[in-house]
């Protein structure tokens, strides 16, 4: 390489004298510029080898809150002012200016819900004119879950109506209703030996207590719900849909703590590639955030009550909030239905 270098070196020296024979300073320019970098490149002393690991480095993330990847770089002898790490995409590059240990912080966008990869993927030297360039080390980009936020709700809005609590069963009678995979602190009493049997792993019976009321909480996904009132080119408001999601995610994150149970969904339709429901206790609530995490707003067509009116028939909730963007003429259908079966609030945004 260095060789290569000094060739190009006297190549241009050349060009200098060429300019000032023929007496063309637009040569003798030029070549000045290209010696003057060739001549940076001859006194930078590129590193070797280098070497990074993750220190501290986030898997889920809550939508607006700061949080960032920590590696720990390790840079052999040489110049280290043009060591950057870049990610994958080469939109975002950092600088390590440090020799030796050092660390890098890498800071995440969480302002967008979802799953990412993200933190760099290259430790380059790179000069500035472009001249060379080298990797010094790789790693694959960290994948990174942005759930939504949590918002307070007013006490009156988590207390379970009395009213709506069954009479006809003993308070606290369960019911068995399916089995699932054993967790650790599950009664051993609960263990169901024959389908553990056939699966080959613990199972346990799933156990619901019939007498806590139901809230079904229905998220509207239908992107029409979200139009932008008054835009003639973009239509759908983002910051709104993601307000419902928020709305969503914070009723079934608090009203499961007060003795109701709680199963949320979607107006998806069967197909549209969406879990059916989710039902949110204490125990995963976590995992109901990280499930609304991945909801994205679809197409109308794709959107109805079918997939909800099996739901309601099959828990018989005791209340159903519908929490959409605007009030739509299909909304209105599907609620007049729903409100036969429990009584219906309609929840828009953070209200």
């Amino acid at each position: 390489m260095r060789a290569r270098l000094i060739s190009a070196a006297l190549l241009v020296a050349a060009f200098i004298a060429l300019g000032f024979w023929l007496e063309w300073s637009l040569l003798i320019a030029i070549s000045l510029g290209v010696f003057f970098i060739f001549g940076i490149r001859m006194i930078v002393r590129v590193p070797k080898s280098a070497t990074w690991w993750d220190i501290a480095v986030p898997t889920r993330v809550t939508r607006g809150d700061p949080a960032s990847l920590t590696l720990g770089v390790s840079i052999g002898p040489g110049s280290t002012e043009w060591v950057s790490a870049v990610n994958d995409s080469g939109n975002n590059r950092v600088f390590i200016h440090a020799s030796g240990d050092d660390l890098l912080q890498w800071s995440i966008n969480t302002s967008l819900r979802g799953r990412f990869s993200v933190g760099p993927s290259l430790l380059e030297f790179a000069e500035p004119f472009g001249v060379y360039r080298k990797t010094l080390a790789e790693r694959e980009p960290s994948s990174v879950l942005v759930v939504p936020r949590v918002h307070a709700l007013s006490p009156t809005a988590i207390t379970r109506d009395a009213a709506t609590e069954s009479g006809s069963e003993r308070v606290g009678s369960e019911t068995f209703e399916s089995v699932r995979e054993y967790v650790v602190g599950d009664p051993q009493k609960l263990v169901h030996w024959k389908s553990s049997a056939r699966a080959g792993k613990l199972m346990v019976r799933r156990m619901v207590d019939t007498t806590s009321p139901l809230l079904l909480v229905i998220l509207d996904v239908n992107i029409k719900a979200y139009d932008r009132s008054g835009s003639i080119f973009d239509d759908f408001d983002a910051d709104s849909f993601e307000e419902s999601v928020e709305t969503a995610a914070s009723w079934a994150w608090h009203v499961c703590g007060s003795q109701e149970r709680v199963l949320l969904t979607t107006t998806a339709l069967a197909g549209s590639g969406a879990e059916a429901a989710v039902e949110v206790t204490i125990r995963n609530r976590e995992s109901a955030l990280d499930w609304l995490a991945l909801i994205q707003p679809i197409s109308e067509h794709s959107c109805g009550a079918a997939r909800v009116e099996v739901l309601i028939k099959r828990h018989a909730p005791s209340r159903i909030i519908v929490v959409s963007g605007a009030q739509h003429d299909r909304a209105s259908a599907w609620i007049r239905k729903w409100q036969s079966h429990a009584p219906v609030t309609t929840v828009v945004g953070h209200r």
